[in-house]
C-alpha cells in the first residue's frame, strides 16, 4: 500500500527539476539522431550532437534506471527515445555471438589498419612495431589489406612494400604516397592476393594524407572494387588532446576550447565534401563494392552513412560489443570501417585489440554470391 500511495503522488519540486533535466537531455538524443542525415555544411551543431550520441544514451539510460525505482510512466520518456535510434545504436554495439570459423578458399578475408606510420603513440622507434604488424598479418592473412598512413623506403632494401608483398604472400599492391621523397614516402597502400589490373586515387577534396585510393581486383570471373579511404582528421595537436582529457573553467582552456569547436566544425565539413565525392564514384562503378579505411568519424556522422547507403556494415551483421577502434585519446569511438556490396555474405568480423598505432586492426572474413 506504501509502494502504492509513493507512485501516486505528485512530483516534488526535486522530481519536477529531474524531470525537466530528463526532457532536454531526452531531446539532445532525438536531435543527434539526425546528424546521420543532415550534411554539417548545412547545419554544423548537428554533428555535434552526432559526436555527443554516446555520453548522451548513458544519460538516458541513467533516466530509465532512475525512473523505474521512482515513478515507472516517467521512464517511457527516455526508454522511446533510445527505442528510436535503435538502428542507429546498432551500428555502435554488436550483438552478434563471435564465432569465428576458419576460412575456405571462397572466403575472402579483408582488413583495415591506420599504421601511423608504424609507430606507437608518443614513440618514435619503428623497427619492433614493423616486427609485430608482420606477426600480426602472418596471423590474420588477409586476402586484401588497406593500411592508411603507410610508411616505406622507396629505394633500397627496407622496403616496407616489398617486405609484405613477398612474407604474407601478395600477389599485387597499389601504394600512392601522399607525401614522398626519393628515399622514402607515406600515404596508403592496397595489397591483393589477387591480380590487380586498374587502380587510381579520387583526388576531389583531398587533403594531403587524407583521400582515397581505390584498387580493382580479379578474384576468378569476378572484379572487385576495393577502396580505402582516409578522410579528413580533426586535426588535433597534443595540447588541445590535453585540454580534451583533462577540461578547466580557466580563461585560457577557454580560448583553447573554442579553437577545438573550430578544428572540428572544419573537419566535419570536408569529410562531407569527401564523402560526397567518393558516394558518386561508388555509384559509378558496376563491380562489387568494398569500402575500407579510417573514416575519423563515428557511425552517427553524415559522412559515415552518406559512404555506407546500400552497402553492407561487415560490424553491424557480425561485430560483438561496442566497437571501439580508435583507443589514444578517449578510447571509444568506432572510426574505422569496412562496409561491402549487398552481394558479399558477411562471415565474421573482429577488431583486433592489439595497440600497434592508435588505431586497432580491424577484419572481416567475406563471401561473394553469385
Amino acid at each position: 500500500m506504501v509502494k502504492k500511495r509513493l507512485f501516486k503522488k505528485k512530483l516534488g519540486l526535486f522530481s519536477k527539476t529531474i524531470f525537466l533535466f530528463n526532457t532536454v537531455v531526452a531531446s539532445l538524443l532525438l536531435l543527434s539522431y539526425s546528424a546521420s542525415f543532415i550534411n554539417p555544411k548545412t547545419v554544423w551543431p548537428i554533428a555535434f550532437l552526432g559526436l555527443g550520441f554516446l555520453p548522451l544514451l548513458i544519460l538516458n539510460i541513467g533516466f530509465v534506471v532512475y525512473w523505474l525505482l521512482r515513478k515507472p510512466k516517467y521512464a517511457l520518456l527516455s526508454f522511446l527515445s533510445i527505442i528510436l535510434g535503435w538502428s542507429l545504436l546498432n551500428q555502435h554495439v554488436g550483438f552478434t555471438t563471435p564465432s569465428l570459423i576458419k576460412k575456405d578458399k571462397e572466403t575472402i578475408r579483408v582488413m583495415t589498419f591506420n599504421a601511423h606510420l608504424f609507430k606507437k603513440i608518443n614513440q618514435t622507434s619503428d623497427e619492433q612495431v614493423k616486427e609485430h604488424v608482420i606477426d600480426l598479418l602472418q596471423d590474420t592473412d588477409p586476402d586484401i589489406l588497406c593500411i592508411q598512413e603507410f610508411f616505406t623506403k622507396i629505394k633500397g632494401t627496407k622496403k616496407m612494400t616489398e617486405r609484405i608483398k613477398r612474407e604474407i604472400g601478395y600477389t599485387d599492391y597499389f601504394f600512392e604516397a601522399a607525401v614522398k621523397s626519393q628515399h622514402e614516402g607515406y600515404g596508403q597502400v592496397i595489397f591483393s592476393k589477387y591480380p590487380i589490373i586498374r587502380s587510381g586515387t579520387i583526388t576531389e577534396n583531398e587533403y594531403g594524407i587524407n583521400r582515397t585510393i581505390f584498387a580493382d581486383v580479379v578474384k576468378g570471373a569476378d572484379t572487385i572494387r576495393v577502396y580505402n579511404i582516409h578522410l579528413r582528421s580533426f586535426g588535433l595537436q597534443k595540447e588541445d588532446k590535453i585540454v580534451i582529457q583533462s577540461p578547466s573553467a580557466t580563461k585560457a582552456d577557454e580560448v583553447a576550447t573554442r579553437k577545438i569547436g573550430r578544428k572540428l566544425k572544419h573537419a566535419f565539413a570536408a569529410r562531407s565534401d569527401q564523402a560526397e565525392a567518393l558516394r558518386a564514384h561508388i555509384d559509378s562503378t558496376k563491380y562489387p563494392i568494398l569500402v575500407m579505411g579510417d573514416f575519423n568519424d563515428t557511425p552517427m556522422s553524415y559522412s559515415v552513412n552518406l559512404i555506407g547507403k546500400g552497402l553492407k556494415n561487415t560490424f553491424r551483421e557480425k561485430g560483438w560489443g561496442w566497437g571501439v577502434t580508435h583507443y589514444e585519446m578517449l578510447p571509444l569511438f568506432q572510426i574505422d570501417y569496412i562496409f561491402c556490396s549487398p552481394r558479399f555474405n558477411v562471415e565474421n568480423f573482429k577488431i583486433e585489440k592489439v595497440e600497434l598505432s592508435d588505431h586497432y586492426p580491424v577484419w572481416s572474413d567475406l563471401i561473394l554470391s553469385r
